[in-house]
């Protein structure tokens, strides 16, 4: 069991245990921020189990001329909520961990990627292969199969793309077709950036997934590439770190970018 830590790149203070998943500790993932109150900004994060919790962490308000900074994970004061459905299209913030728990198990289980832009809420269930799409504004949330073209298996990482803000950009962990994906946020089109096929990359896991600033370069990562035909994912010794780049030099959110386009049917 993990527990969230962080380290002040300023080296004034030490590294120290956040207020994001408490002292119990838990199967966390990922994070993400609502920074639209830089006075304030909101929390998110995921624990890859069935009876998980995805959390909302609510900092202490700083003061009108402080912006938020190491102490909005340190210092008392703050709130922990836990995700709870309501129904098939509707969603509120609960401090009552078991619901949240409960919630998580029934809906959602498995939480691995998060990401957060302009008031949405974005998450996927490894276990489900969908993604949820939180209106943090109005609680209500809708969804989407991640199953398209060659990607059949567990979506893991998301992320959007620093240069741009049309795409969702996701990873599989596991299957035949490893690779990157993305998901028109406007449309739910789906696309093909790249896959690995059938061969030494089978079972592997995409991750590391990030993009230059400028939206540019795409980089990502296989765990394990296959060293000694291993299928395992477990080799210390093995991996690749791979970088892509458009001929044109544009960012990948780009209009004229050429990619494998999927229907945006559900599956």
């Amino acid at each position: 069991m993990l527990c969230v830590k962080t380290s002040d790149p300023s080296n004034r203070n030490p590294p120290q245990i956040t207020k994001l998943g408490g002292t119990k500790g838990g199967n966390y993932e990922s994070v993400a921020v609502d920074n639209r109150n830089k006075y304030q900004p909101i929390f998110f994060i995921s624990e890859d189990a069935e009876f998980g919790a995805l959390r909302r962490y609510t900092p202490p308000l700083s003061d009108s001329k402080t912006i938020a900074n190491w102490d909005a994970l340190h210092r008392p004061g703050g709130i922990t909520e836990y995700l709870l459905f309501l129904d098939n299209t509707h969603f509120t913030w609960t401090t009552n961990e078991q619901e949240g728990r409960n919630s998580q198990y029934q809906n959602y289980p498995n939480v691995e990627g998060i990401d957060f832009h302009t008031g949405y809420l974005y998450f996927v269930s490894k276990k489900l292969f969908q993604m949820f799409v939180l209106n943090l504004d109005n609680g209500t949330y809708t969804t989407i199969s991640t199953k398209f073209g060659g990607f059949q298996h567990s979506p893991d990482q998301i992320i959007r793309n620093g240069g741009g803000d049309k795409y969702l950009y996701l990873t599989e962990d596991g299957g035949n077709t490893v690779g990157v994906y993305s998901i028109c946020r406007q449309t739910g089109e789906r696309y093909t950036i790249f896959e690995a096929y059938n061969g030494r990359y089978r079972n592997d896991e995409t991750t590391g997934l990030t993009f230059s600033p400028d939206g540019s370069r795409l980089y990502a990562a296989f765990q394990d590439c296959g060293c000694n035909n291993s299928e395992s994912g477990i080799d210390p010794n093995c991996g690749c770190l791979l970088e892509f780049s458009r001929k044109d030099g544009m960012s990948f959110d780009g209009s004229t970018l050429s990619v494998k386009f999927h229907s945006s049917k559900m599956v």
